[in-house]
């Protein structure tokens, strides 16, 4: 089993060092299926752990060498958080518009 040590020894440091995640995951042991879901759910464990781990969906995975590269990745999740709650935003909303009788007791986020 990859450890968070094997798994920031794999990455390249820096964003230009970027490796896929298909890569990344064969080279830690995992299944490279096509979208890497154990692969990602240890990158969020390791990251809960203290890696600083960039992603990008067409760079792959990278060791965050500088504030600017962290700063990229946080307005990166940042804009997809947005996304997500603008997307739950609207489920809930067309519900509550078309079952009035028996809307929701969840209330829309602020996506801001």
């Amino acid at each position: 089993m990859a450890t968070i040590n094997d798994l920031m020894a794999a990455l390249g440091k820096g964003k230009q060092n970027a490796i896929h995640a298909a890569d990344l995951a064969m080279a830690l042991g995992f299944s490279p299926a096509p979208n890497q879901e154990e692969l990602r759910g240890f990158i969020r464990d390791a990251i809960k752990n203290g890696a600083l781990i960039g992603s990008s969906p067409k760079l792959g995975y990278w060791e965050i060498a500088s504030s600017a590269e962290l700063d990229a990745v946080l307005n990166s999740l940042e804009e997809r958080a947005q996304e997500i709650c603008a997307r739950r935003n609207a489920l809930l909303n067309t519900w509550n518009r078309l079952h009035p009788n028996n809307p929701s007791a969840k209330t829309p986020k602020n996506v801001n």
